[in-house]
């Protein structure tokens, strides 16, 4: 968390510091705010273009997905400071449209709103959703007119000028791509074997051609064999060269449908492997931990099909279920760690009060050397308290996780969460504060 914080803020102090030396002192915040507002949309932009190079920088098209959210809310705070502090200064570069600039801009710090507000309502159909992301590219245009031609302190051709047209200009072409991108190939694949778990389905399907590789851990999209239908990510739980094997529980409107309906012979459309959560399966793998929750399972499942019995490095796997009855590959995992020497299975059932804690967990990681690799797939809370033990312990390998709430919206429970933390906060601060009012003197 402080790390993030730090990130933070030296990001959008980098922007203060570039426009820093090119305007006057009164004017460095606002037009800071304002060059981290359009760098922000350009970078999410670009982001959004899923460029392959920059899914790499970034570790997959998950992260990307999360470094573009933060951009969004970025662009947000740039937007509102540099709203509220700037003054017309100068007289632009075409003077005769300087006071356009001005009203444009106004039109996009609203349109940016607008497109934040809908991006963080849980409750908005996802299509709607979808669509309103694609207002980002004329909103993003806007913002470009009015930071290149209000009247404004900073000089054509400066250092930050020239800094934020390339970025701009790279932001207009990643939109102008993503608007011609023909979505990404897929293949025509039909449910040949499902198996029905409490909540969820384990379905796998077949090809009548040969399908891309893929490593284990990486997820495919599904969609529905319609025109306009919607693809959704799910981790690959298996296959071969004409089959894929998905397990997958009911959690929103499109996976309730899918698992209620779902019977050998309905068609699904299949993307290719994508993701770089990639656990260690060779003989040459380090010593590592792996967490799942639930369907979480899933890339590991994946894994374990693809190793061999040996005496290499231990794998220890931790598998947290609700109960028996929900863990719909529970049998299978079973069956791998009875033939891999190297895998050491923990079972936790919710059900019957057996479930992960920091405690527990910090006791299993004194086993297991420090330069570890934890690899986990689950609900949040699940990393975070694996990230907790693995701080306590002093664990010095890295955690991989992978994120699939692309979207990152907020529903009614979420934002009670929130509104409950802020006042514990709140509360704390208080007390605090009174405290050390009430503290004699020179104590």
């Amino acid at each position: 968390m402080k790390s993030r914080a730090l990130l933070a803020a030296a990001f959008v102090l980098s922007h203060i510091a570039l426009v820093a030396p090119f305007v006057p002192l009164a004017n460095i915040l606002p037009a800071g705010l304002g060059a981290l507002a359009i760098s922000s949309m350009s970078l999410s932009l670009i982001l959004a273009a899923r460029w392959r190079l920059i899914d790499r920088l970034t570790g997959g098209p998950d992260k990307s997905y999360g470094l573009h959210r933060y951009l969004g809310f970025f662009a947000l705070f740039g937007t509102l400071g540099h709203w509220a502090l700037a003054s017309s200064v100068g007289s632009g570069v075409l003077p005769s449209l300087a006071e356009s600039g001005e009203d444009v801009g106004t039109i996009a710090a609203f349109g940016l709103i607008g497109m934040t507000a809908a991006a963080l309502a849980r409750a908005l159909p996802y299509h709607i959703w979808k669509m309103s992301h694609m207002l980002m590219g004329p909103v993003f245009l806007l913002a470009v007119y009015h930071t290149f031609f209000v009247a404004s302190p900073l000089a054509l051709g400066a250092v930050p000028w020239v800094v934020l047209a390339v970025m701009s200009g790279l932001g207009g072409i990643a939109w102008v791509q993503t608007l011609m991108r023909k979505r990404s190939p897929t293949r025509l694949m039909t449910v040949e074997k499902i198996n029905s778990f409490s909540g969820g389905i384990d379905v796998t399907l077949r090809s009548s051609s040969a399908l891309p590789a893929f490593h284990a851990g990486q997820f495919a999209t599904l969609a529905k064999n319609e025109a306009g239908a919607e693809a959704h990510p799910f981790t690959i739980a298996g296959g071969d060269a004409h089959t894929r094997r998905f397990v997958i529980r009911a959690a929103g409107d499109w996976t309730k449908t899918l698992v209620s309906s779902a019977q050998p012979g309905t068609q699904l459309r299949v993307g290719r492997g994508e993701g770089r959560f990639l656990p260690q399966t060779t003989a040459k793998r380090r010593q590592q931990l792996w967490v799942a929750g639930g369907v979480g399972i899933t890339p590991f499942l994946a894994a374990l099909e693809t190793m061999t019995p040996d005496d290499k490095a231990p794998v220890t796997l931790i598998y947290c279920i609700r109960s028996e009855d929900s863990a719909g590959a529970l049998k299978d995992i079973e069956t791998h760690a009875n033939r891999l020497p190297q895998l050491d299975l923990i079972v936790l059932s919710a059900d019957s009060g057996d479930t992960l804690t920091t405690e527990r967990l910090s006791s299993i990681l004194t086993g297991i050397p420090k330069s570890a690799h934890a690899y986990l797939c689950g609900p949040e809370g699940l990393k975070t308290l694996v990230t907790e033990a693995w701080e306590i312990t002093g664990m010095t390998g890295r955690i991989h996780s992978e994120r699939f709430d692309f979207r990152g919206a907020y529903g009614l429970s979420d934002l009670m969460t929130i509104g409950e933390r802020l006042v514990k906060w709140g509360q704390n601060v208080a007390f605090k504060v009174g405290r050390n009012a009430n503290a004699p003197a020179g104590s």
